[in-house]
């Protein structure tokens, strides 16, 4: 029997769906035999008496998810997500490097560092990918920090927002699509497979409402892994490759038959009725995996 520390934050509760995804993972851990308990700020001193510990709240180097990570690394438990992923993971420039470097097929991507933000390099992305372009800074989650462009003057006013949290950026072809394709990945195999479909009139998953800080989100279609397209599915996998064995979620678009990576996301979205619609055995398989 192994003691699970599953990390969580008081917002993983907000959404019923979610706080039922993490009830899910509470029973089949204790259907194996195991204890499974949650685990909040206020107890961080408690990390050492667990076997392994298991994050949902959000990751960044920055959070306290991260420290939670390192610390459990450094003792020896088994983590997911492990430090090393968290980095990889949220700095967009290492992970476009990491694609580049091993031929991933990704989105075309450039880098701008803050010294070279002029007019002339202005035009210069604008004649390689067109309009728009796509900005992002380095560290994102659930779509923020991700803009479109289409003229100078808005590329400047997200640029300069963007570089407060960066010295570099990274910008990108736009690829508009119906839906993204998520691959949920877990130690080299495909956990599950979905469709995050764009809202109308928009043109990512998750878009901010017009004048609001909440935002809107597309559907959901849940695939049968073993139904999914064999080469969609070996794409995710080469592209979690090059950075580890932990529990990846891999956006990718499908342009023209061909299969490109978006970014892959470490302690990707595991909600109730969402990405376990068809695939429910996802639970036991990421609590076996925290335990052997």
């Amino acid at each position: 029997m192994a003691n699970i520390a599953c990390f969580v934050e008081k917002y993983n509760f907000a959404d019923s769906n979610e706080a039922m995804a993490l009830q899910n993972f509470k029973i089949a851990a204790e259907k194996q035999g195991h204890e499974f308990d949650f685990l909040f700020r206020k107890n961080l001193r408690e990390i050492p008496k667990y076997d392994a510990v298991f994050i949902r709240a959000t990751t960044d180097p920055l959070y306290t998810a991260y420290i939670v990570s390192k610390t459990a690394w450094e003792l020896g438990l088994k983590v997911v997500d492990d430090p090393k992923s968290i980095q990889i993971c949220g700095n967009k420039i290492h992970l476009y490097s990491l694609f580049s470097k091993y031929d991933i097929p990704h989105i075309p991507t450039i880098f701008l560092n803050k010294d070279a933000f002029n007019h002339k390099r202005i035009l210069e992305i604008f004649k390689v990918f067109g309009r728009p372009v796509v900005v992002k800074a380095p560290y994102t989650s659930f779509s923020r920090y991700v803009e479109k462009v289409a003229c100078e003057t808005s590329f400047r006013e997200v640029a300069k927002r963007f570089f407060r949290k960066s010295d570099a950026l990274t910008v990108q072809k736009f690829m508009p699509t119906a839906f993204d394709w998520r691959v949920g990945v877990l130690n080299d195999e495909v956990l599950y497979v979905c469709k995050y479909m764009v809202p109308k009139g928009r043109w990512k998953h998750g878009a901010k409402r017009r004048g609001k800080p909440s935002f809107i989100w597309g559907r959901t279609i849940t695939l049968k892994r073993e139904n999914a397209p064999t080469e969609l599915k070996e794409t995710a996998l080469k592209a979690c490759g090059v950075i580890g064995h932990g529990l990846y979620g891999v956006d990718i678009k499908e342009v023209d038959g061909n299969y490109v990576v978006v970014e892959v996301n470490d302690n990707p979205s595991i909600y109730a009725r969402y990405e376990d619609l068809r695939n429910e055995d996802l639970y036991g398989k990421i609590i076996e995996y925290l335990v052997n």
